[in-house]
């Protein structure tokens, strides 16, 4: 809001000012957000494992998606998500048992990119709303 305000109309004036401010500061915060978990997918399908016996061709690495939730009221979330072979996704990381003895080794792919993720959106939340 701009320009001259009345003493009577000052408090208007400033609960105005600061609902547009927090109506900016939300989208600048999605905008934040979407982006990171969009780059979190490129990252995810570029570091996952990939198989490498006969038929095998990448469909753990390919199925990685970012979703948007909505919450109540001005809440959201992204959620990056496998959405072909998500049984995959805590055997790979962590290892597992194998069936004829012995133990898968864990091939960490998925915290490396979160730990970005979170760095990256705390990054771009500061450049944002530090403008």
């Amino acid at each position: 809001m701009a320009g001259k305000v009345k003493a009577d109309g000052f408090a208007g004036a400033v609960m105005e000012s600061l609902r547009e401010y927090r109506d900016a500061a939300h989208e600048d915060l999605k905008k934040s957000a979407e982006q990171s978990a969009k780059e979190a997918v490129q990252r995810l399908k570029k570091t996952s494992p990939r198989g490498t016996g006969k038929g095998k061709r990448g469909h753990y690495a390919d199925g990685w998606q970012v979703s948007a939730e909505k919450r109540s009221g001005n809440r959201f979330s992204y959620v990056v998500h496998n959405a072909k072979k998500y049984q995959l996704t805590h055997l790979l990381e962590k290892g597992h048992q194998l069936h004829q003895g012995g133990r898968a080794r864990a091939i960490p792919h998925i915290k490396p990119v979160e730990e970005w993720c979170n760095g990256e959106y705390e990054k771009r939340v500061k450049e944002r709303l530090g403008k």
